[in-house]
């Protein structure tokens, strides 16, 4: 544009509707193409249908680990690294959850606070 052209409110209101129409239809296009994506990723795999918890199990309890030396060790293996020391230093005697399931957005925000 030239100095001596003069714009209306009218084609700015124009202008301002063209650029965010395609704003809109570009992130409609993203979104088409993650979906896309996915079900390219996703098409040969079969969803597991979902196993009923027993009647008799209390909601709180957790559920038992199916190989409980192979948890043991994993977690070994973490505590261990977290403090700069061998497995051979400690020894781990029991794995329970914490109660209540929280989101790694409140427990990272706990533990920044923390320290």
């Amino acid at each position: 544009m030239f100095a001596h052209e003069t714009i209306t409110i009218g084609r700015a209101v124009i202008v301002c509707g063209f650029s965010l129409a395609v704003v809109f239809l570009v992130l409609l296009a993203i979104s088409y193409m993650i979906d896309l994506v996915h079900w390219l990723l996703t098409k040969g795999e079969k969803k597991a249908a979902p196993a009923a918890a027993p009647a008799a199990a209390p909601a709180s309890a957790p559920a038992p680990a199916k190989d409980d030396r192979t948890a043991a060790v994993l977690i070994a293996a973490a505590v261990a690294a977290c403090l700069g020391t061998t497995t051979d230093r400690f020894v781990v005697r029991s794995i329970r959850r914490v109660a209540g399931e929280e989101t790694p957005w409140i427990q990272s925000g706990r533990t920044n606070t923390i320290r």
